[in-house]
């Protein structure tokens, strides 16, 4: 019917039911409508409907601009429902799958500063006596890591997040590395604070 392809149907009276009953059903005025088919396609069989048509044709003239409209909201109706039985306006497409009007944002992910991994200080003992060590992670208030004589040829190995502190009673006695780097302690009994960059001689306290 929105094609206008009446003559698809078995009968002209079964136009005449379907029209009445969408004019009715969308609350147009269906003697309008049908008016309308009378002036576009020809009277419908019967004296009735003839004599109704007579009466009419009077005043179908000024009428005829309205039920054109009348005609233009039937089928722009009709093909809004189409289109939402297809899912086509609506959240579903026709295979069944959501769709979202929102769109949708990506997150730039951000990187963390990995943390650096420990300071592996190392200390073995030398010459002919070795020496007394003291090893504290952090500060001189730290944790004690190792506290004793290191003989010669013995050697200890401490990872520590950013400093050891560090006190040798013979440095020369003692062989110290950072990260299996090798270096010179010189001077004699002291206090040392080892960190990732160096050795530094604390004042005597």
């Amino acid at each position: 019917m929105e094609e206008e392809q009446f003559d698809l149907l078995p009968d002209p009276s079964y136009v005449r039911g379907f029209l009445r009953a969408y004019a009715n059903y969308l609350g147009l005025d269906a003697e309008l409508v049908l008016d309308e088919y009378d002036s576009r396609f020809g009277q419908f069989s019967g004296d009735a409907d003839t004599s109704r048509r007579i009466r009419r044709q009077g005043a179908a003239g000024p009428r005829r601009r309205e039920a054109q409209l009348l005609w233009l909201a039937i089928g722009g109706v009709t093909g809004v429902a189409l289109l939402a039985w297809l899912g086509v306006g609506g959240g579903e497409s026709p295979a069944g799958t959501p769709t979202s009007s929102t769109p949708t944002t990506q997150s730039t992910p951000t990187t963390a500063t990995a943390p650096q991994p420990p300071v592996e200080v190392g200390f073995r003992g030398e010459g002919s006596r070795g020496s007394y060590l003291e090893v504290r992670r952090g500060s001189e208030d730290g944790p004690t890591l190792y506290s004793g004589v290191l003989v010669p040829g013995a050697s200890r190995t401490f990872p520590v997040a950013e400093s050891a502190w560090v006190r040798i009673g013979a440095p020369k006695a003692i062989g110290v590395t950072i990260d299996g780097e090798d270096v010179q302690i010189t001077g004699g009994t002291g206090t040392f604070l080892i960190t990732r960059t160096g050795v530094e001689r604390l004042p005597a306290g």
